[in-house]
């Protein structure tokens, strides 16, 4: 029991990455009615090889399904990524580069598939502390850190009872003029629509998966060799 408490808790540590400045709160408000949701099929972003990365994120003692999660980049940004790709097999080295090329993306869709039900007072507790890992590795100052951390509450208000449940989608809109986060359910409901225009919020959401060291930076990386999407 012991073992199999401490493979949940770190599957959950890993997973509340993916969600750490959706609904920063700071400068936010609603998205126009009846927009579109951001996706990843969106027209003004790539197609075709080193635009796409996905993943399935899982803990493999117990084989336990937490999301899936997908990233697709802008064109400038796939132009990066060829040149630095090409040729090349993967390597720590390499995968510097590649993770510095797509934080500085101006326009991205990152989208987070919950495979399980996680409670919204656990994903907070743990987005704080990799709040703090991307602060540590440089990608964030502590200023923005702190008031992140300190606007969580407020900025997931409306689940706050809810959580995430089996099927939601987690969906960020990286782009010049701010950062749209979504919460969608399964059956296609949107819990939470906002826009931030904070300075600097496009930049944490992908730093944070592409910080040395998370669970997602390798394996989305990787699979820059293997689609063609």
């Amino acid at each position: 029991m012991a073992r199999m408490k401490s493979s949940l808790v770190a599957a959950a540590r890993a997973c509340f990455l993916v969600g750490l400045i959706g609904l920063i709160g700071l400068l936010a408000g609603a998205v126009k009615a009846n927009e579109a949701l951001p996706s990843l099929n969106s027209s003004d972003l790539a197609q075709g090889p080193f635009s796409y990365m996905h993943m399935l994120l899982q803990k493999t003692i117990l084989k336990i399904n937490i999301a899936t999660i997908e990233v697709r980049v802008d064109k400038p940004t796939q132009n990066r990524l060829t040149g630095l790709l090409s040729g090349q097999s993967y390597s720590e080295g390499l995968a510097q580069q590649l993770a510095h090329g797509v934080v500085g993306a101006e326009r991205a869709v990152v989208q987070m598939q919950f495979k399980r039900d996680i409670s919204l007072d656990r994903w907070m507790g743990f987005t704080r502390d990799n709040i703090e890992q991307a602060r540590k590795a440089g990608l964030i100052t502590a200023d923005l850190e702190k008031r992140v951390s300190q606007a969580l509450p407020q900025s997931f208000a409306a689940i706050k009872s809810r959580g995430y449940e089996k099927g939601d989608r987690l969906i960020y809109s990286i782009a010049p003029g701010g950062l749209r986060t979504a919460v969608v359910s399964a059956g296609g409901q949107a819990f939470i629509d906002r826009m931030d225009t904070e300075q600097g919020a496009q930049r944490v959401v992908l730093a944070a998966f592409f910080a040395p060291g998370s669970d997602f930076r390798e394996p989305l990386l990787r699979s820059l060799l293997e689609t063609t999407r």
